[in-house]
């Protein structure tokens, strides 16, 4: 019998259109379950993944017949499970339940399994049949048993594995599944890495990537050349494609795609809970946390990031017959072929996968940069205009296909800017010791305090004398200000912080801000923005007085902590908090500028 959808639907937008995946699908197609890959016939270099959709009733039940449709392996990051499909365009997608888990990548905390291999061992299948049906009772294929603390397990695809924690392009996805293993040394063929021309330096890792791979790529592909477990997993993605393919093309390849390091992770998985709350089959991965280890050094084919320009007798050779490639808008509507290649030369165009969370620190990645260009920047080709994209390798010209580069572009996990200050404070305190001795809150009350748990001082609703002021009522949204909500029910927080340093003492003030309410791109969109405001004072005897005007005067002033600069005693500055490059916490850029408007440099 059909059985109604028991959870809530919402609005999603998708960039990709799959018409000849989808071609007839006028109605509404859930995404259901993976069900292996098949090396490509038609475009060789685009392997096929066999998804089941269920069919959603206006009556809002599922239809019990599983619909089977091949995609491209390099769509999966939008062919979430979950995710409701009509003609050949995700409209909505389910809404799981979500959650961040503890899981531990070695070996003897996780292990594969399906439900074939359950039943042919006589094991627990899993994840109980009737929670999410699928199509045949002794499913074939392959899913990883995270073992939690709780005395349950985590359940996860493996191909939403492969897609959402191998890399961060679908490019790299694709080379891994339709290409011999080329090694790493950059030679001849490899798609992967450039030749490094460069010397090894120990305790770094240096990895060179080619054209075609995204930034986001070097931390999966500098583990892979320098970590044997790591380059046992990545070369083992074509290994087993190879092995179990029919060339009669009638039976798919199950794959199995773990953890490519071993030691502790954290996931944030969107799902459903189980065995009384302690189990989780995950379907969506929405966030992981990056492997610790000694700082990476990524290098570009074509990087163009020298410290100075080539010289006036240079050649142009620097990207010199390179397609140009813009990036899709979020309203822009691609259609994505699975059965051609794209043209040579032709138009080339970036795509963004849904969202992708970055949990914890970040490793440490730095930019190799020559000291002088070799060559000045050659004249790229202007594709002509694409009817269909490709995520396939270049092959011959005229067909009007062009270049479709997949890719997630991951936001940092956000705790509201004023905490991911005190955090980034902290991490900076313990990642420089000997430069930052105490990183420490303050209120009134308590004084000085260095808990982990910071406190705010609240600030003072206006007084009846303050809000008459010169015999002028004060405007409306300036009475409302010092509270976190029109109702008046909450006053707003400030976060101050003293930062103890050899030679001085600095100090940050951020203010609490309200929540927008959802918005796209980072998590920090949904907040207010204000400015932070750092200072170091001439005495420290003026710290009290000064503080005290700072938190009256902020009321009249909305927040707008650079009007206030010059009204300190001491040195003072604002600060912005946009994202910088290589942050390994969110806001570790924001603080680095706060403590470099006074002077200090780490």
């Amino acid at each position: 019998m059909p059985e109604r959808l028991e959870w809530n639907l919402k609005r999603a937008s998708s960039s990709l259109q799959l018409k000849d995946s989808l071609t007839e699908n006028s109605e509404n197609w859930v995404v259901w379950w993976y069900c292996g890959i098949y090396k490509n016939q038609q475009a060789g270099s685009q392997p096929n993944v066999l998804v089941a959709f269920r069919e959603l009733l206006d009556s809002g039940y599922l239809s019990d017949s599983f619909i089977l449709r091949r995609v491209p392996l390099t769509t999966l990051g939008h062919v979430r499970l979950g995710s409701v499909w009509k003609s050949g365009i995700c409209r909505q997608e389910i809404e799981f339940d979500t959650h961040e888990f503890d899981v531990d990548y070695r070996t003897g905390n996780w292990q594969f399994s399906s439900f074939q291999y359950a039943n042919q061992n006589n094991i627990p299948p899993p994840f109980p049949p009737s929670l999410y049906p699928l199509q045949y009772k002794r499913d074939r294929n392959w899913v990883i048993e995270f073992n939690l603390s709780s005395g349950g397990k985590l359940v996860l695809p493996c191909l939403e594995f492969f897609s959402r924690c191998y890399g961060r392009s679908a490019e790299l996805r694709r080379v891994l599944a339709t290409y011999p293993w080329r090694g790493t040394d950059g030679g001849s063929g490899n798609r992967l890495y450039a030749p490094l021309d460069q010397p090894e330096e120990k305790g770094k890792w240096k990895v060179k990537l080619r054209q075609r791979m995204v930034n986001g790529d070097a931390l999966f592909l500098a583990h892979v050349k320098y970590d044997s477990y790591a380059e046992h997993r990545a070369k083992g993605i074509y290994a087993q494609i190879e092995a179990q393919h029919d060339p009669s093309g009638k039976h798919p390849i199950f794959l199995t795609a773990g953890p490519w390091y071993k030691e502790p992770a954290r996931l944030k998985v969107r799902g459903i809970w189980f065995d009384n709350g302690k189990s989780f089959l995950g379907l969506q991965i929405v966030g992981a946390s990056d492997p610790g280890g000694v700082p990476i050094e990524r290098n570009r084919d074509n990087r163009n990031n020298a410290e100075q320009p080539a010289g006036i007798t240079a050649g142009r050779q620097a990207w010199q017959g390179a397609p140009e490639c813009a990036t899709a808008k979020p309203s822009q509507i691609i259609d994505l072929t699975r059965d051609a290649e794209p043209d040579r030369g032709g138009e080339g165009l970036g795509i963004e996968e849904p969202e992708f969370e970055l949990l914890g620190a970040q490793r440490l990645i730095t930019n190799y940069r020559d000291k002088q260009a070799r060559d000045s920047a050659g004249i790229k080709v202007k594709g002509g205009d694409s009817g269909s994209y490709s995520t396939g390798e270049s092959f011959g010209e005229g067909k009007g296909v062009g270049y479709a580069s997949i890719r997630t572009e991951p936001v940092m996990e956000s705790q509201g800017v004023m905490r991911d200050m005190w955090n980034a404070m902290e991490f900076l305190r313990e990642l420089y010791p000997r430069k930052i001795y105490k990183v420490e809150w303050f209120t009134f009350e308590d004084g000085y305090r260095s808990d982990k748990e910071p406190k705010l001082i609240a600030l003072e609703p206006f007084s009846t004398q303050e809000l008459i002021g010169e015999g002028k009522e004060l405007p409306t949204a300036t009475q409302n200000w010092p509270y976190m909500d029109r109702h008046r029910s909450e006053l707003r927080g400030v976060l101050v912080a003293r930062l103890s340093l050899a030679r001085k003492t600095i100090h940050i003030v951020e203010i609490q801000r309200r929540r927008k309410g959802k918005a796209s791109g980072s998590p920090q969109d949904t907040e207010e923005h204000f400015k932070g405001l750092v200072f170091v004072l001439d005495d420290q005897k003026h710290f009290a007085s000064w503080l005290r005007k700072l938190l009256s005067r902020v009321r009249y002033a909305h927040g707008v902590l650079q009007k206030l600069e010059k009204q300190c005693p001491g040195e003072a500055a604002s600060f912005s908090h946009r994202p910088a490059r290589n942050e390994r916490v969110p806001c570790e850029g924001a603080v680095r500028l706060a403590l470099k408007k006074v002077g200090f440099h780490l």
